[in-house]
């Protein structure tokens, strides 16, 4: 089955209901995975996929939520017995923070690797990909391509635009990343059937721990509940899934009630392991 699982629904602020952000996206019996938020090698366990099962991974930005897992998908794909490179595809800076990464594990690695002899040393080989807005993945009826989108003063960050063909009908699906309403955004994910969207939900902020001041910052790079339904309402989009909510605690019926003002679509509210077929 062609589909999309929201592994993690999360944000930086720690959930045991929504883990740090990542997509699944699962075409032809590949495995698309797009961030590695915290707890993403649990999510995929529960799943019933290995780490090693992973043919690719996209990052949208290098903020450290989105990021936090990537070793750990990567040595427990070794674990789990990948034979092949570990592939990463991203953002410029992402070769040098996995190489830094790869360094601080270093003499804990060259230990296991001497003491264990794990046959499958190849898996430990991985091929880092930085790309722009130019840049085009293909495989087989698959072809996922980033655009920008606008989190500064975070630079580059992406969206990615999912092009399916099968039986001579395409679908689009179409990830947001993090963003503020972005007019590249709504623009790629024109008549998509399905947009990932991320959600601020400004209302559920905690104002004893913030000042209005971080509230307002955080919310000025992020998408608010009457943006995302604006999103939706001039995309088109036949499904609008709701990801990396910030906070992870809120009222999903006022989340609802507000979008619903702006876009009368199929609106779901993800979950953790939530799936949509494509």
């Amino acid at each position: 089955m062609n589909r999309i699982v929201l592994l993690g629904t999360g944000c930086p602020a720690p959930s045991h209901i929504r883990f740090g952000p990542s997509t699944l996206l699962q075409i032809n019996k590949k495995n698309y995975l797009f961030d590695v938020g915290s707890g993403v090698t649990q999510r995929l366990n529960k799943l019933g996929l290995k780490s090693s099962d992973i043919d690719e991974v996209f990052i949208t930005h290098m903020h450290s939520d989105h990021i936090v897992d990537l070793y750990q998908l990567y040595i427990s794909g070794w674990h789990q017995g990948r034979k092949k490179p570990f592939k990463i595809i991203g953002p410029a800076g992402l070769e040098h923070f996995f190489i830094k990464q790869l360094e601080s594990y270093s003499d804990e690695l060259e230990l296991r690797k001497k003491y264990e002899m794990r046959p499958n040393e190849d898996g430990l080989n991985f091929e880092v990909v930085e790309i722009d807005e130019g840049y085009k993945f293909i495989s087989e009826n698959v072809t996922i391509r980033p655009f920008g989108v606008d989190h500064q003063p975070v630079k580059p960050a992406y969206g990615f635009k999912i092009n399916v063909t099968e039986n001579d009908e395409e679908k689009i699906i179409v990830i947001s990343g993090d963003t503020k309403k972005s007019e590249n955004l709504i623009k790629e994910a024109k008549d998509s059937d399905i947009l990932v969207h991320e959600l601020f939900v400004n209302l559920e902020m905690d104002r004893n721990r913030m000042t209005p001041e971080t509230i307002k910052n955080i919310e000025k790079y992020h998408t608010s509940t009457k943006d995302v339904g604006d999103i939706a309402n001039q995309t088109k989009t036949k499904n609008l899934v709701l990801t990396h909510f910030v906070p992870p605690n809120f009222d999903e019926e006022k989340v609802l009630e507000e979008i619903k003002q702006y876009y009368d679509g199929n609106i779901y509210i993800g979950y953790d392991l939530f799936s949509i077929e494509i």
